[in-house]
């Protein structure tokens, strides 16, 4: 039996969690810096609610359809391609 995130992609949400619980959160200025794996709950909202729930359906989308969002900002389409070049470089090996 497959998992429906294994049919479906990574969970924007799961991302967030995930990142947290590997990271030292409990550090002097961690909890004021954000993660690049982590979206805003207001982005997340946006998104859930345009039925973009995983990385594989935000990547589909492509750019234009991200900026007419409505409530996707410029600082909101930033915090969107930070995730996704974060994403990028940990796949390749490197650090986020």
């Amino acid at each position: 039996m497959t998992d429906q995130t294994e049919q479906t992609g990574t969970s924007l949400a799961a991302l967030a969690e995930n990142a947290a619980a590997s990271g030292a959160w409990w550090t002097q200025d961690a909890l004021e810096t954000r993660s690049p794996l982590e979206l805003p709950t207001r982005v997340l909202n946006i998104l859930d609610n345009a039925g973009i729930r995983t990385v594989d359906q935000l990547k589909a989308q492509g750019p234009q359809k991200l900026r007419k969002l409505e409530g996707i900002g410029k600082q909101g389409f930033e915090q969107i391609v930070a995730l996704l070049r974060a994403l990028d470089r940990q796949a390749n090996g490197g650090e986020t």
